[in-house]
């Protein structure tokens, strides 16, 4: 039995079974709903009620006193990691952002990192270059996509990559550009190994249903004001929803909204309860 270094105690079967689960729960009809965590409390907190566990890069990022957008060590991530797949009995899906380099040779060893600290599914995003917001051409991502699912199967893990992209959230052109851009994308990037289609931005219920007709990859939405709810998108045929950084900015506006009751008012307030 091989155990993989790090905090992560899972051995190389459980951790197979979980990618074979994770990979099951993007069902039509009733997608997976991904409420994000952004360290070991938030996770195994979340993981009391749901079937998997995701992180947020943005809301990691903040938690540890950093910009997003790759500016966390990947040391720092991969630590995170391991504590989170440690904590949890859920398969752990990560927010890889672009790979932690602008190289297929870099993201595969980035994702090498986190697979042996026990993730089983990956984001990786094709709006980032060079530590700026640029779309990337879908060829060079690709063999980004390519390079890490041949990683992942010399470690024996069948990592789910969820491939990002964002026409949508830099808006480069009209919705309809946006939308064929997503879809030639999308047909590129399954080609070259990718399991998800992931559309941040993409927020109109018409296009959504649209780009899931338009590919055969399960289609993720990300959750931002304006996005239908999650049994409209279920109808459409959306397979995976993810919260984002929301849940991170809620618990914070409540802590917040907390410190200064008790500044005020010199007194513990209601929020004081015993942990469940």
């Amino acid at each position: 039995m091989h155990i993989f270094i790090g905090v992560s105690t899972k051995d190389a079967k459980t951790q197979q079974q979980y990618a074979e689960t994770f990979r099951g729960l993007h069902r039509k009809g009733d997608p997976l709903v991904l409420f994000n965590a952004w360290d070991a409390a938030t996770a195994k907190t979340i993981a009391k009620t749901s079937p998997a566990i995701a992180t947020s890069s943005g809301a990691v990022a903040s938690a540890l006193g950093y910009a997003d957008g790759e500016n966390v060590p990947l040391d720092m991530v991969t630590g995170l990691v391991s504590r989170i797949t440690a904590s949890v009995s859920v398969p752990v899906s990560i927010d890889l952002e672009a790979g932690y380099g602008d190289t297929p040779e870099a993201a595969a060893k980035s994702a090498s990192e986190v697979l042996k600290a026990g993730a089983v599914g990956i984001n990786i995003e094709d709006g980032l270059s060079g530590g700026k917001r640029q779309l990337v051409g879908p060829e060079r991502h690709a063999a980004k996509i390519k390079a890490v699912r041949d990683t992942a199967q010399e470690l024996g893990v069948h990592l789910f990559i969820n491939a990002r992209t964002d026409p949508f959230l830099q808006k480069i052109g009209s919705p309809d550009e946006c939308l064929n851009e997503a879809a030639k994308r999308a047909k590129v990037y399954a080609e070259a190994g990718a399991d998800g289609i992931f559309v941040p931005g993409l927020n109109d219920l018409a296009y959504i249903e649209k780009l899931v007709q338009l590919t055969p990859l399960p289609v993720n939405i990300m959750v931002t004001q304006g996005v239908p709810e999650i049994r409209d998108l279920a109808r459409v045929g959306v397979r995976r929803v993810s919260l984002g950084p929301w849940p991170m900015m809620a618990a914070m506006r409540i802590i917040g909204q907390a410190a200064a009751s008790v500044a005020a008012s010199r007194q513990y307030g209601t929020f004081l309860q015993p942990n469940a």
